[in-house]
């Protein structure tokens, strides 16, 4: 048995990276993409392009410090941040190489669950963390469009009902998320249902120990979700290291603009610019937002850069966006073998951690998050 899944796994891992060398590869020969930018590197400003990758980075360590406030705030013991980075990259992975990013809160799930966090743990803070985040950006994207929607109309005609229905489609995320989080009856039918379809396809082959445990792990996370929600401080702390997140990672068109040594335009309109093309993407259901995400950096952004430019500042782009979560992420998806347990775990069904498996511990204050 142990042979067979040690099999599998290196299978799992040499199809990953087979299937992320492709996908750059792709890149590289795809309309000389590789050729382009290669010629264009001796002209560029390597600070500003470096201010560029530094932001992805930047963007990956606040998504990683995220999810360990999160979760160390109901962990009875510390949860060290490489675990958390580790959590974040594997799903950084699995969001780019699947349509509408579906699997990277299942792999993140696994993730936290093979670190030895408890299930209702793990689920609590990926959906308390995913809820902050459509929370953010669809705020975020409300701000852009009050504020400069009619500068983007005057520039792009008719182009801006699609930013509209990817506003509409991220509101819908959140209130969707605030059924599950908020109405303990529609979750716990949802979840039932779901068993109850697994049992009907003879994948839960004990549905009766299974509801018990389902039913073990949703009460201890709309126990622990309501300690969440009424940590204000903690909440805040997430809501603003999200903002900080966004804010990054919508800069690095900028700094792209910059390291092609463009002068003149504005870095907010800029950051606004890029909050549209996040928003017209966010609905493509292609890996990436395949060609979505390219189409729109290169209508949007065609008012900043100038012809000659705006092609090789999307492939950079894409690049330092799309495909870096690709090559780093892989890695962390597939190449790590060794299982990170906390020492507060070691014995799930004993002592503190037990009552939390089972839903009776009451999460940790603020004070105690590390």
């Amino acid at each position: 048995m142990m042979k067979d899944k040690s099999k599998s796994s290196k299978i799992f891992q040499a199809v990953l990276f087979a299937f992320s060398v492709g996908l750059l590869v792709y890149f590289c020969i795809s309309d000389n993409n590789l050729v382009v930018l290669m010629q264009s590197v001796p002209s560029m400003n390597i600070f500003w392009l470096s201010c560029a990758l530094a932001c992805v980075v930047l963007g990956w360590m606040l998504d990683g410090l995220n999810i360990k406030t999160l979760v160390a705030q109901a962990f009875h013991a510390s949860y060290g941040y490489k675990q958390a980075f580790k959590v974040t990259m594997v799903g950084q992975y699995f969001n780019s190489v699947t349509p509408y990013a579906v699997a990277g809160q299942p792999m993140q799930l696994l993730a936290l669950i093979r670190q030895g966090v408890a299930s209702g743990i793990a689920i609590s803070a990926l959906v308390r963390k995913f809820l902050v985040y459509q929370t953010s950006i669809t705020c975020y994207s409300l701000a852009v469009i009050i504020v400069k929607y009619s500068f983007f109309r005057s520039k792009i005609q008719g182009f801006m009902a699609l930013a509209f229905i990817g506003f509409l489609y991220q509101a819908a995320s959140v209130v969707i998320l605030i059924l599950f989080t908020y109405c303990p009856n529609f979750t716990s039918r949802l979840i039932y249902g779901v068993v109850w379809l697994l049992n009907r396809f003879k994948i839960v082959k004990k549905p009766v120990e299974t509801e018990k445990k389902v039913k073990g792990q949703l009460e201890f996370f709309i126990e622990n979700n309501n300690a969440m929600q009424s940590n204000r401080k903690l909440m805040v702390r997430v809501y603003v290291i999200t903002f900080f997140q966004l804010t990054v990672m919508f800069l690095i068109p900028f700094f792209i603009y910059k390291a092609f040594r463009c002068p003149g335009a504005p870095v907010f309109d800029m950051i606004a610019a890029q909050s549209f093309v996040t928003m017209i993407s966010s609905y493509t259901p292609l890996p990436g937002a395949a060609g979505a995400a390219e189409g729109s950096f290169l209508v949007i952004f065609q008012m900043f850069f100038d012809d000659g430019v705006i092609k090789k500042a999307m492939l950079l782009w894409r690049l330092i966006t799309y495909y870096s979560s690709i090559i780093v992420g892989a890695f962390f998806a597939g190449f790590d073998k060794k299982r990170e347990k906390m020492k507060s775990v070691l014995n799930t069904y004993g002592g503190k951690t037990k009552d939390a498996a089972a839903g009776t511990a009451a999460p940790t204050t603020e004070g105690q998050v590390k």
